[in-house]
């Protein structure tokens, strides 16, 4: 009978040294809680990086085109700055059809 309390007792603080390390493993400064938490920021990071890398790339474009495309460069002038060539006439319409003089 001696043998039967014995067992138990090293089966009792074989679990709670478990349930110990378990808990610390989790909760503890590297534990996987803020491992997953880091896990999660470096998705973020990396998608945000894809998304700059993608807007530089549309970017250099751009900048490749107002470089070498004199129509690229007359139609940034039009749009952005209201530029217009010699001899025409620019006529600003009302942004509502209903809107007349």
């Amino acid at each position: 009978m001696g043998l039967i309390p014995e067992k138990r007792r090293v089966m009792l603080i074989l679990v709670l040294t478990f349930i110990l390390f378990l808990g610390y493993s989790l909760f503890e400064e590297k534990g996987f809680i803020r491992l997953n938490r880091m896990n999660v920021e470096r998705d973020n990071l990396l998608q945000r990086v894809h998304t700059l890398k993608e807007e530089n790339a549309r970017l250099a474009e751009k900048i490749r085109l107002l470089g070498e495309d004199p129509e690229t460069l007359e139609a940034l002038g039009r749009v952005e700055l209201g530029l217009v060539k010699p001899g025409e006439t620019i006529f600003i319409l009302p942004e509502d059809p209903g809107q007349g003089p």
